[in-house]
């Protein structure tokens, strides 16, 4: 039966692309696809971000809640400057009023367009003329996409699976027909379940494929992606095992390898650019590339002109980030790890070249500016899915195996898994192998290395909650210079997030998350 879109509708999930491009009109109301072509134009359109694509709402949150940044103290905006300051502000403090008063605090609708994207491809397909093959190619992407999509809402508006399954989750709209009634949220554990149900069969589908289609670097997810992203629920469900398995999968079965940084030529922070890119397709762990540098940068690398009286009566203007990495981040980092010198970038330097800040990005090509000033780019991909988390994840699934079973082969796979990252992080004369054998250290000590490989790629604020939501502490610097420290409790409400405003306006069944005191 022939599913119809509705040109209300269509404006919604049409966000950025023509419909007259891929839609044949049947009447000033109605548009029916006719060919495989056109869901894939619509997929591509309404479900991928990207360079030249919507820089959507995606990720820019996230870049500032964690431990993994703190606030430089030497800085004093000027006044017209207040409303960018008041933006940080709410989000480094975890505010109550985010939802109120934050502009970029609404990725629920964001994340909302583009699954509403893949249900429609979804719903369509049996509609459209197309080979069987075409069809699977197109299905498994939807499949895969909703699946990463829903992942992203229920740990940014539910309460971690491990800690409360039952709690409220998100809504689970599986279909782009517009509903008469509200939608109310499902639980967790329903919203987890549904992803891997689409993971799963997303996978199935890219199985179906020939071998060359199911692993393809096109700016296209594929199937090693997916199946890092079925390691990456299993893993925050505590399911060791399936995550072991499906990392494993994106260890053994490709060819994607560890970058070894001892090949890297040292940043020179005085050259343009002063670092390199870590996310183009020509870097091996790359296995898929999502999203614009300007959506996960915008919030953490606002710049504020600061006022500076460099002597009685002289007053300068200059520019600052206020938002820095963390001392307890650049502390992790022992003295020979590479990384700390290619993936911590200086954002400021003494006289003496020594970093006195360093910026709370990472990863990225970092062009020189005016002095030793640092600005994100448009137009760059900004989020890199990487055979380096499959390891991370396989590592510290197999170290908790070990933690609750004592079996010696867990602790051996767990300590192989994370020396073969380590390897390619330490010089030959400096690298030493994992000795570890008492489980809780070893686990503590995976999730260290994880922090540190994967610093500000929007993982450390979802690995803070399901590891049990602890106590965050946050130093906030007035105009004056004076500390005010804001605390995020443990299992405080505010490691969820509430719902948007604009969540309410469509959808009367919807109930507000727990609001922090």
């Amino acid at each position: 039966m022939n599913k119809i879109i509705k040109y209300t509708f269509l404006l919604l999930v049409v966000f950025i692309t023509s419909c007259n491009s891929f839609l044949e009109p049947k009447s000033q109301s109605e548009f029916v696809p006719q060919l495989i072509q056109s869901l894939d134009e619509l997929l591509l359109g309404e479900a991928y971000m990207g360079p030249g694509l919507n820089d959507g709402r995606f990720f820019s949150v996230l870049g500032v809640f964690d431990d993994d940044v703190s606030i430089r103290p030497n800085w004093k905006a000027e006044s017209s400057e207040e409303g960018k300051v008041k933006q940080i502000r709410l989000a480094y403090s975890w505010s109550k009023d985010m939802k109120d008063q934050f502009s970029n605090y609404n990725t629920y609708a964001e994340v909302y367009k583009k699954i509403l994207g893949c249900n429609s491809v979804l719903d369509y397909m049996d509609d459209v003329q197309g080979s069987e093959q075409a069809k699977n190619k197109v299905m498994a992407q939807a499949l895969a996409l909703r699946g990463y999509f829903y992942l992203h809402l229920v740990n940014l508006y539910g309460k971690p699976y491990s800690a409360d399954k039952n709690a409220l989750g998100v809504p689970l709209k599986l279909t782009s027909e517009m509903g008469t009634s509200g939608m109310p949220r499902n639980t967790v554990k329903e919203v987890y379940e549904q992803i891997i149900k689409d993971l799963l069969e997303a996978e199935s589908l890219f199985k179906s494929l020939p071998a060359s289609e199911q692993n393809l670097r096109n700016n296209r997810i594929n199937l090693p992606c997916t199946q890092l992203l079925l390691s990456r629920p299993y893993l925050y469900m505590e399911e060791w095992e399936k995550s072991v398995t499906y990392a494993e999968e994106v260890i053994n079965q490709y060819d994607y390898d560890i970058l070894d940084l001892n090949t890297i030529a040292e940043p020179n922070p005085y050259n343009s650019p002063a670092y390199m890119n870590y996310y183009t397709w020509s870097n091996p762990e790359v296995i898929f590339l999502f999203g614009n540098q300007a959506d996960v940068c915008e919030l953490p690398l606002t710049r504020i002109t600061c006022v500076e009286e460099s002597k009685p009566g002289q007053i300068n203007y200059k520019s600052y980030v206020p938002v820095i990495a963390s001392e307890s981040l650049i502390n992790t980092f022992d003295k020979n790890d590479l990384r700390k010198t290619h993936y911590l970038i200086w954002e400021e330097i003494d006289y003496n070249g020594t970093p006195v800040y360093r910026q709370p990005t990472s990863k990225y090509d970092v062009q020189r500016r005016y002095k030793i000033e640092y600005r994100y780019e448009r137009g760059v991909w900004g989020t890199a899915f990487k055979v380096t988390e499959a390891y991370l994840n396989a590592a510290e699934a197999a170290a908790m195996l070990y933690k609750e079973n004592n079996q010696s082969e867990y602790r051996t796979k767990a300590q192989t898994l994370i020396d073969a990252l380590r390897i390619k992080r330490f010089s030959q004369t400096t690298y030493k192998p994992t000795t570890i054998s008492e489980g809780e250290q070893l686990v503590s000590f995976i999730r260290d290395e994880r922090r540190r490989e994967l610093c500000f790629e929007n993982h450390r604020w979802f690995d803070l909650r399901r590891y049990g939501m602890e106590e965050i502490k946050h130093t906030w610097y007035d105009t004056s210079g004076e500390p005010i420290e804001y605390i995020l409790e443990k299992n405080d409400p505010g490691f969820t997030l509430q719902l948007p405003n604009e969540a309410f306006e469509h959808n009367s069944s919807l109930v507000q998350n727990e609001p922090r005191k």
